[in-house]
């Protein structure tokens, strides 16, 4: 399931979507696609979960894929990925959480507490 997270230009969290059809509609404003489904062709299906930020005229979209999903980011725009692996983002505001602590959060805005995993 993606989690679609809006930010204001300062990196604060505004808000969460977890809807397809919502974030569908705001992607495509944005000249996004994703999907669960097969792939489209010369489109690869990600092997793990990532987080990828885009700009936006307002702030920041912050969509977190799980593998297994695809997404089709446009080329004329900057993104920032994250993996798990980011130790910062150059450009970016301080505030735009890195990977680990993005899901912590939307665990935590779902009820959910990633202690409770292990």
């Amino acid at each position: 399931m993606p989690v679609l997270a809006v930010f204001d230009t300062e990196g604060n969290w505004r808000d969460t979507h977890v809807c397809d059809g919502w974030i569908n509609e705001h992607l495509a404003r944005q000249g996004v696609a994703w999907g669960r489904e097969a792939a489209p062709q010369g489109q690869q299906v990600l092997d793990r979960a990532a987080l990828v930020y885009l700009p936006t005229q307002d702030g920041y979209l912050g969509l977190l894929f799980e593998a297994g999903e695809w997404v089709a980011l446009p080329a004329d725009k900057p993104l920032f990925f994250d993996a798990g692996e980011a130790e910062s983002f150059d450009g970016l505001p301080a505030a735009l959480p890195l990977f680990e602590a993005f899901v912590e959060q939307v665990l935590s805005l779902t009820g959910n507490d990633a202690d409770d995993d292990a």
